[in-house]
């Protein structure tokens, strides 16, 4: 079994396990921005509930998150993706006070995430606030998830990514040597000097705008829901920002990256990667804990600069 399929194998176990007795959710903190990568888990989310008959009754972007979502009798799904008490203060007081505020016999199930508690206080808020809920399912995406919510949570799954759900994907042909797609966030190893590098593309108009306003009606109260999309829209524009995504990558023969996602895609892409660590190890962390006997096509380096250096087989 080649790696691709392998890993496909791998997440559908381990998400049968996350899933096991759901019947139907509601999807909440859909990724409603640029991020290729979430776009990715979203949609390996969606293929798994459609192959395993799990009914979505309603999807949300942080921004139309609603009353109704918290009065949900029915199991709430997180998307997957990003870090737990990391890089992002006001995304861990949403999910902090999702947690809180939800009904208290409501199963809360988060996606596979990655975990990275920037200080001590994080960590006690993400204990004290979400991890203390009776009806939670936890997952987190690599061993060091695990070794930091020991003492935080009792029972946590570890599996992999949902972008392995979509399997094999397709691209077009390559027309140069190597694409280099380096991330300008804070999670950023630090590349902004590479030259020709790029990273995941803003939204064009019209979704762009469309965002815009989603993200505003929190403010608009009851009004605000009419914006919300339904399930299957939220699916096509997911689907719309990762084919722009993989037409970056295609360009090039291999692929140079310090995202993970940007790497995971290629490498469903069938395209070989050199992957530079982010600030938070999240590539090494990920490859560390489910590659070890799939072995892709995959090369570390310390550097972009020693990145480029690498020598790809045709």
């Amino acid at each position: 079994m080649d790696y691709i399929e392998k890993m496909k194998s791998i997440a559908a176990d381990k998400y049968a396990q996350l899933y096991e007795g759901v019947e139907e959710i509601v999807y909440v903190d859909f990724p409603d921005y640029p991020n290729v990568g979430d776009s990715a888990i979203a949609l390996g989310q969606y293929e798994f509930f459609a192959r395993s008959g799990i009914s979505i009754r309603r999807t949300y972007c942080i921004g139309t998150l609603g009353r109704s979502a918290y009065q949900s009798r029915i199991p709430v799904v997180i998307n997957g993706g990003g870090n737990i008490a990391g890089f992002f203060d006001g995304i861990d007081r949403h999910r902090n006070g999702l947690a809180t505020r939800l009904r208290d016999s409501t199963l809360l199930i988060q996606a596979p995430q990655s975990i990275h508690f920037n200080t001590e206080q994080a960590r006690r808020e993400f204990a004290v606030k979400f991890a203390s809920r009776r009806a939670l399912r936890m997952s987190v995406r690599d061993r060091e998830g695990i070794t930091a919510l020991s003492g935080v949570l009792e029972s946590v799954l570890l599996a992999p990514d949902a972008v392995h759900h979509l399997g094999s994907i397709a691209a077009p042909d390559p027309v140069r040597r190597v694409a280099v797609l380096a991330r300008r966030d804070r999670e950023s190893a630090g590349s902004a000097a590479i030259s020709g590098s790029f990273d995941w593309p803003r939204d064009p108009f019209p979704l762009s705008y469309q965002t815009s306003l989603r993200w505003k009606t929190k403010y608009l109260g009851p009004v605000g829901q009419l914006l919300n999309p339904s399930v299957a829209q939220w699916r096509a524009i997911a689907a719309q920002r990762l084919a722009r995504g993989v037409d970056l990558l295609a360009a090039g023969e291999y692929i140079v990256t310090d995202r993970l996602h940007a790497m995971l895609i290629a490498l469903q892409m069938g395209r070989p990667v050199v992957a530079v660590d982010n600030n938070n190890r999240k590539l090494s962390k990920y490859a560390e804990t489910w590659f070890g006997a799939a072995q892709p096509p995959l090369t570390f380096a310390n550097s972009f600069e020693a990145a480029m250096k690498v020598k790809i087989s045709a």
